[in-house]
């Protein structure tokens, strides 16, 4: 369904809306027998994708993927792709942000893409696209620090303020996230104005107040997997939240496409001006307003991005099951150690030689440990070569010529073959043409002359459960496959 407007007069067409039509009835009167009213209701082109969950039996991994213009094809369109939509999303504003790994499961096609945009800070909207001639899912930057308006209107509408619920305030932010190639969890947190928390915190009893709190937390192998974009982003979250909205209301006595979400409005009236944000847009018409009507409403002075996707992933509201996880008291269980892995050869069953990898935990397991778990991960060789020099944290051959960022994406590991400092494994943070810098240092310095090999994580591995033996043999990979071995312990009553 499409509705289009225009001027008594003029010849050119404005499309206001494009959707679907949902459930219907017909209704007769007995006053007017030859009339009937058909009620029906509209929706707009993304409501298939609201329609449509992914069941977690069919879950869809996605890994070294990009949100940006400039992918072919980008991850927010592989994932409508992937589940039988042609549903092309354009790019009004390009994140350019990189994904190494991102699991779509149990939620509505809609609630996939969100999620992927949340932690970039940008929003999937309906936009009217003049090249496609029609309405496009558009990603779109809400440029909450704008100052100039969008649009200015002077004299000829209505404004009034909202009462906005304070229950959905919140002046205090913090954010759980994992950084990038440890896994370990990091927490930050960003905080509203003094002013604005004695104005909308919670009352004390004693005349003062306290924050409102909520706390985000990122999914596993986020966007968001640093210290400096876990702030960014709280400071947007707390930006969009730290004041009622909607606040405010401009109503006009006639039909304007102008409008769409994100715009800042001004309204300029005889005795006043005011800005606002928009966040909802209302148009209606009927025989008793032939012009129609629009209503827009938003956030005084300023421009927010969500909100309710904001509050969705508070882990305040997060199932009774996972709160006691997250609640658990105690300090958390170091890691264990690395395990020594050798390569060598046995004769099977049939008698012929077979490759196997021998793993030797030499720690002594902690009395809270009740099994052992070794992870082993399949890897391919990405290159290979001889090192020209090293210091305590880079390795140089100046002979390559790699292309900057080839390395690091949180999979890429250098492995010293032979040499000074033969044995050692480090994961590539970044590199330049002719140098790799690893995260962390080295035990022992590589020295020039030293071999190397740089490997790259498959996706897939396998866990191996067992007792607490020191000792594993690793069978069924074909000789000069190159594996790493990991060790997890799981502590007693978990």
């Amino acid at each position: 369904m499409t509705l289009d407007i225009r001027k008594e007069g003029d010849t050119t067409w404005h499309r206001m809306f494009e959707g679907y039509v949902g459930p219907a009835s017909v209704e007769a009167s007995e006053e007017w027998p030859n009339v009937r009213t058909v009620t029906a209701t509209c929706v707009g082109i993304s409501q298939p994708l609201k329609d449509w969950v992914i069941e977690g039996r069919l879950a869809l991994k996605y890994e070294e993927a990009q949100i940006s213009a400039a992918a072919s094809p980008d991850l927010l369109n592989r994932i409508v792709t992937d589940q039988g939509f042609n549903v092309p999303i354009a790019y009004e504003d390009d994140p350019n942000f990189a994904v190494t790994k991102y699991v779509v499961s149990n939620v509505s096609l809609w609630e996939a893409l969100e999620n992927a945009l949340a932690p970039t800070g940008f929003r999937l909207i309906e936009k009217w696209s003049p090249s496609a001639n029609a309405f496009r899912l558009t990603v779109k930057d809400p440029m909450r620090s704008k100052t100039t308006p969008d649009v200015t209107l002077n004299g000829g509408f209505r404004t009034r303020r909202l009462s906005g619920s304070e229950a959905d305030v919140r002046t205090w932010v913090g954010v759980i996230f994992r950084y990038r190639g440890t896994e370990d969890e990091g927490f930050v947190w960003a905080e509203a104005d003094d002013s604005i928390v004695q104005k909308y915190g919670i009352p004390d009893g004693s005349g003062g107040r306290k924050h409102r709190k909520m706390v985000y937390r990122t999914q596993e192998r986020s966007l968001v997997d640093s210290e400096s974009e876990a702030r960014e982003l709280a400071a947007l979250i707390l930006h969009d939240l730290q004041q009622p909205t909607p606040d405010c209301e401009i109503a006009l006595p006639y039909l304007d496409p102008r409008f769409e979400a994100f715009d800042l409005v001004r309204a300029v009236g005889d005795t006043y001006a005011v800005d606002m944000g928009v966040m909802e847009i209302e148009y209606s018409w009927s025989f008793d307003e032939p012009l129609g009507r629009t209503v827009l409403r938003g956030s005084a002075s300023r421009v927010i991005g969500a909100k309710q996707l904001w509050l969705s992933n508070d882990v305040k509201r997060l199932d009774e099951r996972q709160l006691r996880i997250d609640e658990l008291l105690g300090e958390t269980p170091p890691k264990p150690p690395r395990p020594e892995a050798t390569g060598s050869w046995y004769v099977g069953p049939d008698g012929t030689p077979q490759p196997v990898v021998d793993v030797l935990m030499k720690t002594p397991v902690p009395w809270w440990v009740k099994e052992r778990v070794l992870r082993v991960i399949e890897f391919e060789a990405l290159d290979s070569g001889t090192a020209t020099g090293a210091t305590s944290g880079t390795l140089e051959d100046s002979s390559k010529s790699w292309a900057p960022g080839q390395f690091g994406t949180g999979r890429d590991w250098v492995y010293i073959a032979s040499g000074t400092g033969a044995g050692q494994v480090r994961r590539i943070a970044s590199n330049s043409p002719t140098t790799l810098t690893i995260e962390g240092t080295w035990d022992t310095e590589p020295g020039a002359g030293d071999t190397y090999v740089i490997l790259r994580e498959k996706r897939e591995y396998k866990e191996i459960r067992g007792d607490l033996r020191p000792y594993a043999r690793i069978e069924g990979f074909p000789e000069g496959t190159w594996i790493g071995v990991r060790q997890a312990w799981i502590p007693s009553g978990r």
